[in-house]
């Protein structure tokens, strides 16, 4: 064969070789972009997923485990720097948690003002045994706290110790047997900052505390340490982790000690609400809720301040847009509305609620729209990865107070309409009356049911009035 020829050959078979490669090419470009573009179509609905189909995309799937960061606090017995005891214990949130299959309901409890004054106090006094026993006082709304499956309350007093003295103002102090009665009556959390919080100094703040670990009611709010105050108060109920801030507007012009103001007391600041909201969703939370005390007082609605802080106006980002799901409020010693504010977030809408007052709830206030306040039902339910509120309810409660020649003994009473609580006390006429006005006044105030916000139904707590 010829030199020619071979060369001939050579190119031939080069241009043979180069046509399948170029095919093979193209070949490669259009499969790449099928597959791109089946990619895209498969999860393009995704990103318009309506939201309340994700949850029952989840529902049949198996359980699965996430690993959370630790929440654990070691328990410390020491001595500070002025020689106070200082101890630190909470309880330690696993760092797993199992998503369970199915939908879990969950209904958080929340009460308004607890304080004492000097007539409840000498109600509950037993001479014989010199004890004050504050249990029959909550004894007929004992079932409607423990039906919760947690239960929280603003403890507008200090429990400094007999030796401070019991104050019914400016400065108060109450029996160390309010918390034991708390405790009894289904309380598992007291939210103590709030404007009495530094009413019996340095000492009365860490006596609270600790009369409060001894009656196993937990606290939020006041701190014995900036340890204390750095763990994220976050509580796993049902497999659904919940955290707990709060934060009072003010302190009756009181200032903590030098050198304690980092952590004694937390102070209301939009900004540091929601950097703790922010930390508490670090550690795990899956629901966020503020207690906040704030307004002003004696008030049925709330003040520019109130709404600005929770809602947020034209020049503030309000608490519900950075991170808090529910704001439960007190201070003003009456009911004030529950609103609820629509979210959007990750291309999904959120409903977050704020009560903005829940009233009295252990007080001898007397005059109208202070002699009641309401439990509030915070609804949440947690499908597969996605938790929400699914609504509020409340039941409105009525101080009673009924004369027994001379003793007077005060009651909490559950109020339902055309209903007679059970009270070992007698209840008159008056009282009869006094609870069909509480119940329409706050059925007006209240009652939204297009924004799930309705009246407790008492089977939905599996119980019967």
């Amino acid at each position: 064969m010829t030199r020619n020829r071979l060369q001939q050959l050579r190119k031939s078979l080069r241009k043979g070789l180069s046509r399948p490669r170029e095919m093979m090419s193209r070949r490669r470009v259009l499969k790449l972009t099928g597959v791109a573009l089946a990619l895209i179509f498969m999860f393009t609905p995704l990103f318009f997923w309506p939201a309340g189909e994700a949850g029952s995309a989840a529902q049949g799937r198996s359980k699965v485990t996430i690993t959370i960061p630790p929440v654990a606090v070691v328990s410390t017995d020491s001595t500070d720097t002025l020689g106070t005891s200082t101890s630190t214990s909470t309880s330690e949130i696993p760092t797993e948690t199992t998503v369970p299959e199915g939908p879990v309901e969950i209904i958080i409890a929340a009460v308004g003002d607890v304080t004492t004054d000097r007539r409840i106090r000498l109600s509950v006094f037993d001479p014989e045994t010199g004890q004050r026993d504050f249990r029959p006082v909550l004894a007929p709304v004992r079932p409607y706290l423990e039906a919760a499956d947690y239960t929280v309350c603003n403890l507008e007093t200090p429990l400094a110790g007999p030796e401070a003295g019991y104050n019914d103002g400016p400065l108060v102090n109450s029996p160390d047997s309010l918390a034991e009665a708390l405790a009894s009556a289904g309380v598992d959390l007291a939210t103590t900052a709030n404007s009495h919080s530094l009413d019996m100094d340095w000492q009365g703040l860490v006596g609270t505390l600790d009369r409060l670990d001894r009656a196993g009611v937990a606290h939020v709010g006041t701190y014995r340490s900036l340890e204390e105050k750095s763990t994220p108060f976050i509580v796993d109920i049902e497999g659904i982790q919940v955290a707990f801030l709060s934060y009072t507007a003010g302190l009756n012009g009181r200032e903590p000690p030098s050198g304690r103001a980092a952590y004694a007391v937390n102070t209301l600041d939009v900004d540091a609400v929601a950097k703790e909201a922010m930390t508490a969703r670090m550690w795990g939370a899956d629901v966020v809720i503020a207690l906040l005390h704030f307004g002003n007082e004696y008030s049925r609605e709330p003040s520019d301040r109130q709404t600005e802080v929770a809602e947020g106006s034209r020049e503030v980002e309000g608490l519900l847009s950075r991170g808090v799901d529910v704001i439960l409020g007190a201070h003003s010693h009456m009911v004030q509305p529950i609103v609820k504010v629509l979210q959007y977030s990750a291309w999904r809408a959120r409903d977050t609620y704020v009560a903005y007052s829940l009233g009295n709830f252990l007080s001898g206030e007397r005059w109208r729209y202070s002699d009641s306040g309401i439990i509030a039902y915070v609804h949440i339910e947690k499908d597969g990865l996605r938790t929400r509120v699914t609504g509020m309810s409340y039941l409105p409660v009525y101080m009673q107070m009924a004369l027994d020649g001379d003793d007077t003994d005060y009651r909490i009473l559950p109020v339902f309409p055309g209903l007679v609580p059970e009270s070992d006390a007698d209840l008159e006429e008056l009282d009869e009356n006094r609870m069909d006005q509480v119940w329409e006044e706050l059925s007006a105030l209240l009652y939204r049911p297009d924004e799930g916000i309705v009246p407790l139904n008492p089977f939905e707590i599996r119980m019967e009035p």
